[in-house]
């Protein structure tokens, strides 16, 4: 998808715009990417500060995520402005913008900026989380009858949870390497060892949200990406959460 984009940005602007405009804002961000990707970092588009700079430079994949994921936390209003002036920018070049739509974009690119490090509120958590759903059965499309047959049964777990998205405004929260379907009943158990540790560190670091991930993702790993989990496996689980417990007490001596 991407280099098509790219291409399609090479060589023909407005058969390249029609040709996107039918799939609507969310492929507007891989072009973007591809096309800061070709100007480089001096490009208008990359303007918005330290962590949009930051963000861009990750590559295709991760960018284009990243800035997707950014453009649903907006309004409507400002997603609308982010199509209208970027498409203006791609049909017309970057100096057919006037001076107010040039600060319009940059404007734009600065609340993205801040909006990435500021908490996910309760209705961008409900959003993200929909999202994550559609993002995650897209890539393990095997495992989607069966996630739509039973939605309840098989959330999508965030592996670092979203309250702490935050702490890493560079990263899109929504990255397939970040989710993993879990059975529920596995699931209560993963999120009562994050509870654990959120009442324990209630102003956690980035660095120590990072090492509770790697700790619990290695007691529960193995039931990650599985819809077929034997109740059986039950006290394996319950070891898993004991051990994941323990690990993070050897850690965070306030886990209780």
């Amino acid at each position: 998808m991407h280099e098509d984009i790219v291409r399609r940005w090479r060589e023909g602007v407005v058969e390249g715009f029609t040709w996107l405009a039918q799939r609507g804002a969310q492929e507007l961000a891989l072009w973007y990417v591809g096309a800061v990707a070709i100007r480089g970092a001096g490009f208008l588009a990359v303007r918005g500060g330290g962590i949009v700079r930051k963000a861009l430079r990750q590559g295709k994949e991760a960018a284009s995520g990243w800035l997707r994921t950014m453009l649903s936390r907006v309004s409507q209003s400002e997603g609308r402005a982010f199509e209208r002036l970027w498409a203006k920018v791609q049909l017309e070049g970057e100096r057919a913008l006037t001076t107010s739509e040039r600060s319009e974009l940059r404007a734009l690119m600065a609340r993205i900026e801040k909006l990435a490090s500021t908490p996910l509120d309760f209705g961008e958590k409900h959003g993200l989380r929909k999202a994550a759903r559609a993002a995650y059965k897209n890539v393990h499309s095997d495992l989607a009858r069966t996630m739509d047959a039973f939605p309840e049964r098989y959330p999508v777990h965030h592996r670092r949870p979203l309250e702490y998205a935050h702490l890493f405004p560079e990263q899109d929260v929504n990255a397939s390497s970040r989710l993993a379907v879990v059975q529920d009943f596995i699931h209560e158990r993963v999120s009562r060892v994050w509870t654990k540790f959120r009442t324990a560190q209630r102003t956690a670091t980035r660095d120590e949200v990072d090492a509770a991930t790697r700790i619990i993702d290695s007691h529960f790993e193995s039931w990650y990406h599985r819809v077929e989990v034997p109740r059986g496996e039950q006290a394996f689980i319950e070891r898993a959460e004991q051990a994941a417990l323990e690990a993070l007490r050897a850690r965070f001596p306030k886990v209780n």
